[in-house]
């Protein structure tokens, strides 16, 4: 499962570090929309660019893949108007996750300040 999550590309290992801060903060299963919210506070811990920004589309396609790689559980909920919208949680332990990242390059720094608190 390690060499998974080293393998995705580094957009794809932040919104991972989003879903596991969020698993850590008891808020899964989580929407799109609170992990776009959750990286845009993040973004000054990745020693990169800001990935050219953040669109909830480029969220929402990195979580699809994340679940097809079988890293995160997918399930249906209802908003507040009705509509059903897939929820996200990590299928692998929060410590798999950050302590594989620990020394990655560009989330590196976002998975150090994560480790504190697992």
């Amino acid at each position: 499962m390690d060499e998974t999550i080293s393998s995705r590309r580094p957009f794809e290992q932040f919104v991972l570090l989003a879903v596991a801060e969020l698993t850590i903060d008891g808020e899964t299963p989580v929407q799109s929309h609170v992990v776009t919210e959750t990286i845009k506070d993040q973004l000054d811990t990745v020693a990169r660019d800001s990935f050219g920004g953040v669109e909830r589309q480029e969220v929402v396609s990195a979580l699809g893949s994340l679940a097809a790689d079988d890293l995160l559980s997918t399930e249906r909920t209802t908003s507040a108007t009705g509509k059903g919208r897939p929820a996200y949680d990590a299928e692998v332990g929060v410590k798999t996750i950050v302590e594989t990242l620990l020394d990655d390059d560009t989330v590196g720094p976002y998975a150090e300040r994560l480790q504190t608190t697992v």
